[in-house]
């Protein structure tokens, strides 16, 4: 029976700062079931990674309001101290982040620094730490005598398999995975991809994808939650997602993914137009004050007099869930 290892209820995050209160989360609900790879998309400054902050207790506690529960296994996590969410995190729950070379010392070895994380979470002795760490390293796809480098000694590539190796050390239930491939090329991007889609399947971990990427979703993810301006507006198993989107944001995400079709060269002579790659007008909106309407209505081609009014999550039944008020699915 699939059950639930993460239950985000009514979460909302606000930012105390100097220009005012930047209302980064509204509201917003997910779940990750035990196994699954579950993508988080949407434009950058949606939210995607305060959400990820937010799970792991890494926002500024005397500058943001945390609101509603973030609850790992039954434990809201909102109610633990720092002390027992350090118990939790990179052990129980895992991180790797976007630029592995701002995230590692570069005054330390790579072995050191995984040997570190396992340290801090488990009692091994030394050699135990350094043949666990060697055992890691190989893993990822990294010959053992890597442990001996410094991160600025290796590739964007290496780098980010060093990342994972530290990441799933103490042999985590969740890994949150915030855009893991955005500073790599499309060669290493996929590589990477192929190894986190592997060490869930043979370590059976929950993958919190995040990316703005819609292609890396579809091509890896179990099920996806789209967000839009600190709210997450479609809920839905990827395929059902691509074959038939609820939400003209999500919609609008797809139709943005680049096709071979709009990619191939003209040949002179040839009168056949070329498919133009779609984008989606506007911008978002800033975040300083509450929204009260549809905060996607100035960009919607279907927006009505209704949108004027804040849209409800509508469950649709089988994992799929929509925040519209033009949904066909309603």
């Amino acid at each position: 029976m699939e059950t639930d290892i993460l239950s985000i209820e009514n979460l909302s995050c606000d930012f105390l700062t100097v220009e005012g209160i930047v209302y980064a989360l509204s509201g917003i609900n997910l779940r990750l079931k035990r196994g699954e790879i579950h993508g988080l998309v949407g434009e950058s400054g949606c939210g995607k990674s305060v959400t990820s902050r937010a799970i792991l207790g890494l926002v500024d506690k005397k500058h943001t309001r945390l609101k509603g529960s973030i609850r790992f296994h039954g434990d809201n996590l909102l109610k633990l101290s720092e002390k027992e969410m350090r118990a939790i995190r990179g052990m129980r729950i895992s991180m790797i982040f976007q630029d592995p070379l701002n995230s590692l010392s570069p005054l330390e070895t790579v072995g050191s620094q995984i040997e570190e994380t396992m340290s801090n979470h488990m009692t091994l002795s030394k050699e135990e730490l350094q043949i666990k760490t060697e055992s890691l390293l190989e893993k990822v796809g990294l010959r053992k005598e890597t442990a001996k480098r410094y991160p600025f000694e290796l590739s964007g590539g290496m780098q980010q398999r060093v990342m994972i190796a530290q990441a799933i050390s103490c042999d985590p239930e969740l890994l949150i995975a915030d855009e893991p491939t955005t500073a790599l090329d499309l060669t290493i991007q996929a590589q990477v991809l192929e190894l986190l889609r592997s060490l869930q399947k043979e370590l059976s971990l929950t993958i919190l994808l995040i990316t703005h990427n819609f292609a890396l979703v579809t091509e890896n993810c179990d099920n996806a939650s789209v967000m839009y301006a600190g709210r997450i507006v479609e809920t839905a198993p990827v395929k059902d997602l691509i074959q038939s989107p609820q939400h003209p944001y999500t919609k609008a995400l797809i139709n943005c993914i680049p096709r071979v079709t709009a990619l191939e060269v003209p040949v002179p002579g040839n009168t056949k137009q070329r498919e133009k790659l779609q984008v989606i007008s506007g911008s978002p909106p800033r975040l300083y004050d509450p929204i009260k309407a549809c905060p996607f209505a100035p960009r919607c081609p279907l927006t009505d007099n209704i949108c004027d009014e804040m849209p409800l999550v509508t469950d649709l039944g089988g994992g799929k869930s929509v925040c519209c008020h033009m949904a066909k699915g309603r």
